[in-house]
């Protein structure tokens, strides 16, 4: 496997850990190291530090309150790492960019048959028996990051992933998407590239769930039981057109730095990075209704889910009327980042990093990193304290804002780039 440069410096350690491990005696040399020897005593000074009661202690601490990105609660938490870097005696700076991103203030779907009654209204709150957490007003409602605003009410037809071959399919049943609203499922493709074919092809917007074939109970239990997605639960995510490019869409290929003019950036209606159309994301309660209602032909091999009933493509049987009110603003958001210079070789760089913000509580993704990363900070601390300094220079990295876009490593790798 051919591994770009910075990923194989950042193998190196763990490649060099697991030869201590499994040898019963340490050779004396492993290619790509002077003294292994050396390296292996380093490193197992450094092992003996990380602890998981304190990874155990971050992750309560990182998870305690929902932090969306640009949010005081994610600030908040900026500090708190930042601290963490600071105490293991890293060079410290916490680095605003103020980036343009969407908040939603009103979401909203309803479904009705030919006779104009109502088949169901949500998006419906995402509630499981015992949840303590599932109430705290700063919950985020579903929505999509990027998604466009707007009124539409229109005629369904279900596209199974939309991915491109799904729409070539129902270009050849004559099924035509233009001026109606796609339902699609979660997966086989970026969420992203379901909404940039779908306005591509015409839609009037796009509505994403997650069927529980693909991620609910016929992978195993559900949440609380278990690790699936329960009837209610709702994927929030970016539905930016990444592949043109990611982070700031007002600035591709500049960093959205506090003192960026307004002239430098692009106006939002001409970001290429950005969807024209609405998008909303739903669950599997709320996905039901219309799938049962939907009349057309049915489904070809390969896109039936798991919902009890057989599902058909549209149009026909439903009809959906989307609200999508999106606050669009230029916000500030926060990358932490901690240096160790680098001994012999200052101007080279290993970075290992790991994102903040959440779209809700963030335990899994990205935070259970972020509690790694500072055990891992905790170690380098230690050894800094016995004289140790690395050869190059260490950067770690808490990232914001990625969920609407990978933005704030993107930024920060603009101001960065030389």
């Amino acid at each position: 496997m051919n591994m770009p440069k910075p990923f194989a410096l950042l193998m190196l350690p763990l490649f060099s850990a697991f030869l201590v491990a499994q040898s019963p005696s340490q050779p004396e040399s492993v290619f790509g190291f002077g003294d292994f020897n050396e390296q292996a005593r380093i490193e197992a000074k450094f092992l003996a530090v990380p602890d998981a009661a304190l990874a155990g202690q971050h992750l309560k601490i990182l998870t305690a309150q929902p932090h969306l990105a640009s949010t005081p609660e994610d600030r908040k938490l900026a500090e708190f790492v930042a601290q963490k870097f600071r105490a293991a005696g890293l060079e410290t700076e916490i680095v605003p960019y103020r980036v343009l991103m969407n908040q939603p203030k009103v979401v909203r779907v309803q479904a009705y048959d030919p006779a104009g009654k109502l088949l169901m209204s949500g998006p419906a709150p995402e509630h499981v028996s015992g949840d303590p957490f599932q109430d705290n007003p700063n919950v985020v409602m579903p929505f999509n990051g990027s998604s466009a605003s707007g009124d539409v009410t229109a005629e369904v037809v279900y596209a199974n992933y939309c991915r491109l071959e799904d729409f070539n399919k129902l270009a050849d049943e004559h099924i035509d998407v233009r001026g109606k609203v796609v339902l699609c499922r979660y997966g086989g493709n970026f969420r992203g590239v379901k909404v940039f074919i779908a306005e591509q092809r015409g839609a009037a917007g796009v509505m994403i769930y997650s069927d529980p074939q693909d991620d609910g109970y016929t992978k195993g239990d559900t949440y609380p039981d278990g690790p699936w997605r329960p009837e209610t639960g709702v994927q929030r995510g970016s539905v930016q057109f990444m592949f043109e490019y990611p982070g700031d869409p007002e600035t591709p290929g500049v960093a959205s730095t506090l003192d960026l003019p307004d002239s430098a950036r692009t106006p939002p209606e001409k970001a290429a990075s950005q969807p024209h159309i609405i998008s909303i994301p739903l669950s599997y309660h709320d996905a039901a209704p219309i799938l049962q209602a939907l009349k057309g032909p049915g489904v070809p091999q390969g896109w039936q889910g798991a919902l009890p009933f057989h599902y058909h493509l549209g149009p026909g049987g439903v009809s959906v009327h989307l609200i999508s009110v999106q606050d669009y603003q230029r916000r500030i958001i926060w990358d932490v980042i901690g240096t160790v210079k680098g001994s012999q070789y200052p101007d080279e760089w290993v970075i290992a990093g790991n994102h903040r913000d959440a779209w809700v509580y963030g335990a899994v993704d990205p935070n259970s990193g972020t509690a790694a990363m500072l055990e891992s900070v905790h170690g380098v601390g230690a050894l800094l304290r016995q004289g140790w300094r690395p050869k190059r220079t260490l950067i770690f990295a808490s990232w914001d804002a990625e969920e609407e876009g990978l933005i704030g490593s993107t930024e920060w790798a603009e101001q960065n780039e030389k």
